[in-house]
């Protein structure tokens, strides 16, 4: 790769202790360096906050109800509408989280 095209170009920016302490706080939440979080804006990305702690763990219990209603499907065909169901639960959170 030509090293011009790897160069990177430093800038200086004044913010308002206001201003710095959102940014902190936008960046730490998406999980992102300071420096990340201005590229993905300036790649016109609008960088998602991650899913807290309580998410994964409401997502994988989801997935453990799932897993148990499939069990029984084999002795009630019934319960794969349950699956189904918490199939469309599972998919809407991960689009929101």
């Amino acid at each position: 790769m030509n090293k011009e095209n790897n160069r990177k170009v430093r800038i200086k920016v004044r913010l308002s202790e206001e201003e710095h302490e959102k940014l902190k706080h936008c960046a730490s939440a998406c999980g992102l360096s300071q420096s990340a979080f201005i590229r993905q804006l300036c790649k016109g990305k609008a960088p998602k906050s991650q899913p807290k702690k309580e998410f994964w763990e409401l997502l994988n219990a989801l997935y453990d109800v799932h897993n148990g209603f499939q069990k029984c499907s084999k002795y009630e065909p019934s319960a794969l509408g349950v699956c189904k169901e918490i199939e469309g639960l599972i998919l809407n959170l991960q689009e929101a989280g």
